[in-house]
């Protein structure tokens, strides 16, 4: 009852502001993209034609102004896979990014890094960043929450390297709230076309149910089920792989454990015993019971950056660390899961340490979102 009492309170007065909010936006002029408001270059209006990952990498770094250089990660290489093994199996596995990028809206506006210069919140120069994280690891599917330049950035640019893309917007996305948002944020799914075949997709919105009352809440998800493009014509290779975000703030860890549970329905439908790597910005530590739901599900779920730590068990010490008014928030809450029955992982992209990150935290001038990409490579066992 707490939970759906919360849901009604929510929905009734914040439709109201977000009514006001939007009058606000039209008098003031809100564009249809704030890049309309910026001097025009090659990322505002880039060529038809299709290029390499490697030459718009090599633009993304150019178009800095200061020459900044991104956060160097390196990947650790899972037990019982040597380094020359990874090479030789580069194209043969799956490589994966979960990444909650910043949504621009918030970035600049509602969650107020008091550490970092404004001029680096500014999507301008943020969004070259995001690319570049993106690009410099070259994953075969993206996972990616908080997006709110789905059509205008990261679906123009991804598209002219091979990707296609999947997205599903927050129904009431807290980005409308702020002034000259670029529209909803929400979750999306890119993959590579030439190595993958679409075979399903589904964009729910979660539900949740209490007390036998079902209703359904602001969180979203994007799950797309691939058949991998193999010499292997009589056994190809199928495998789901999706994203969420699920409610943020300490007080609603009642409404993210419900929210995992009509998730884990639906991929465990959707999986239907195939492979499935599920990532997503959960707003809960692994002491949550959102996290056990999924650590103890019947699909054989495991997190793949425990496989990180020594014993093989431990989570990292943080995948966001920022700062606020309140003041400094580090906190694991993002994670990539994994079939393990099913799926071995190789390499798995190894976290920056509390000086490379600087004392000023995140985001930063070499780092253009409050949270850690997460990256891994995966091999079929089957």
């Amino acid at each position: 009852m707490e939970v759906f009492l919360k849901g009604v309170y929510r929905n009734f007065f914040l439709t109201g502001a977000r009514i006001v909010f939007r009058l606000v936006n039209r008098v003031l002029g809100q564009p249809a993209s704030r890049n309309t408001m910026l001097q025009s270059d090659f990322f505002d209006h880039p060529p038809a034609s299709s290029t390499t990952s490697t030459k718009l990498l090599k633009k993304c770094e150019d178009a800095h102004s200061d020459k900044r250089q991104l956060l160097t990660r390196s990947f650790h290489v899972v037990s019982g896979s040597t380094d020359s093994d990874q090479k030789e199996q580069r194209n043969g596995c799956i490589r994966v990014m979960q990444w909650n990028i910043l949504a621009d809206a918030l970035g600049e506006g509602a969650d107020n890094f008091i550490k970092c210069p404004s001029q680096v919140l500014k999507w301008k120069s943020r969004r070259l960043s995001c690319l570049q994280e993106i690009l410099t690891y070259d994953p075969d599917v993206v996972c990616l929450q908080e997006v709110d330049h789905y059509e205008d950035f990261f679906k123009k640019h991804l598209e002219r390297v091979g990707y296609v893309g999947t997205f599903n917007p927050k129904p009431d996305s807290p980005c409308l709230y702020c002034l000259h948002n670029n529209g909803p944020d929400g979750c999306a799914v890119f993959y590579k076309s030439k190595k993958f075949t679409l075979i399903s997709s589904v964009s729910p919105i979660l539900e949740v149910v209490e007390r036998g009352q079902k209703w359904t809440t602001n969180q979203v998800a994007v799950l797309v089920r691939l058949r991998c493009n193999s010499p292997e014509k009589e056994h190809p290779k199928e495998f789901v792989v999706g994203t969420t975000h699920l409610k943020a703030k300490s007080s609603y860890q009642k409404l993210r454990y419900l929210q995992g549970l009509n998730l884990l329905a639906i991929l465990e439908k959707q999986a239907d015993k195939c492979p499935l790597i599920f990532g997503g910005d959960f707003n809960a530590e692994p002491t949550e019971k959102v996290y056990k739901a999924f650590e103890n599900s019947k699909l054989s779920l495991k997190s793949v950056n425990k496989l990180l730590s020594d014993d093989g068990s431990s989570e990292p010490p943080y995948t966001t660390w920022k700062i606020r008014p309140s003041g400094e928030m580090c906190h694991t809450i993002d994670y990539m899961w994994f079939t393990q029955s099913q799926l071995q992982p190789l390499r798995i992209l190894q976290f920056p340490s509390g000086v490379e990150i600087g004392e000023n935290r995140l985001p930063s001038r070499n780092y253009p979102s409050d949270h850690l990409s997460l990256v891994a490579d995966f091999a079929f066992t089957l």
